[in-house]
């Protein structure tokens, strides 16, 4: 399907991408926290105060990986977009949309039988306005996040295998990637030039213990299948754009007025467990049949409209 070939000198650009992301990210996330801390201070960007170094860091790596990912393209011989495999989507607004409610709704539903049946407990105090931070969250995070690893990713591995494999190696790298935490450091620790460089070897240190590990890296799994499909199917992102932040508004939505209630934490596994990793990922078979569910779903809707599209 792409003209580009694959081989060892595309891999070692490859590779060098990445390094120059995390160099990148180690050097750019210390300004990036002192220019944000001091408009926090003056009032002019209340929405980052109290924003701990590892969250800047976070962010660091996912502007480092755009600013150079131009240069990447150029370096391995891609000019458009198209050369990943994505179309013009004419009818865009209807994916993102359809995606969101097929995401949010199950997830939501999947909220309220928590708290009906004491998984989750409401929290005694909330502010409502962090549906603000959430919105904004679930906006940035799926667009940046589709766009790597949906656009870019899955697109290269589409130059090299057959879609199968492809969609199953950027589902793999997908959930494997949200494990990849940073480390929390006191808010009182002095943030240096050396701070970025110090999260490195850190990076597995938060993974949770086994099962939620297997739990967590299972509904990742699903997720990243799903996503996956949905953008080889329409050549577009939308789609996957809409299910992405549909999931995130309605997990984190949860998270911000209620918690997990069960003490121990892994009392209901295999069922339902705790929420681990960035993201707050749901455990459990239980959210893993709502991924299952919505991704029927989506089958369903792109079987619907498929006389409209072109297929891969």
């Amino acid at each position: 399907m792409n003209s580009i070939p694959s081989s060892p000198h595309t891999l070692l650009r490859l590779l060098t991408y990445l390094g120059g992301v995390v160099l990148l990210a180690c050097l750019l996330s210390p300004p990036l926290y002192w220019t944000g801390s001091r408009l926090a201070e003056m009032g002019v960007l209340p929405i980052v105060e109290g924003f701990p170094f590892h969250r800047y860091f976070s962010r660091s790596i996912q502007i480092s990986a755009l600013l150079l990912l131009w240069p990447a393209f150029r370096s391995i011989g891609i000019r458009r977009l198209s050369a990943l495999g994505l179309k013009r989507n004419l009818r865009w607004k209807r994916d993102l949309s359809i995606g969101f409610l097929l995401a949010f709704i199950p997830v939501a539903a999947l909220g309220a039988v928590y708290l009906a049946n004491g998984v989750f407990a409401m929290k005694p105090e909330w502010a409502w306005t962090g549906f603000f931070r959430i919105a904004g969250t679930a906006t940035a995070v799926s667009v940046l996040e589709e766009f790597l690893f949906r656009g870019v990713l899955l697109g290269l591995c589409l130059m090299a295998m057959p879609r199968a494999a492809a969609a199953w190696i950027s589902a793999i790298a997908f959930a494997a990637v949200h494990f990849l935490r940073t480390s929390r450091q006191p808010l009182e620790a002095p943030v240096t030039w050396l701070s970025g460089f110090q999260q490195l070897p850190l990076a597995f240190s938060s993974a949770p213990p086994w099962p939620l590990l297997g739990w967590g890296f299972l509904s990742l799994l699903i997720a990243g299948l799903l996503l996956a499909f949905a953008a080889m199917r329409t050549r577009s992102l939308f789609l996957p754009i809409g299910i992405h932040a549909g999931w995130i508004l309605g997990q984190q939505g949860l998270q911000l007025f209620a918690k997990f209630s069960p003490k121990p934490s892994d009392i209901l596994l295999p069922w339902v467990g705790p929420n681990v990793v960035s993201g707050a990922v749901p455990t459990g078979l239980v959210p893993s049949l709502v991924l299952v569910l919505t991704s029927l779903a989506i089958a369903v809707y792109l079987y619907h409209a498929s006389r409209d599209r072109l297929r891969f």
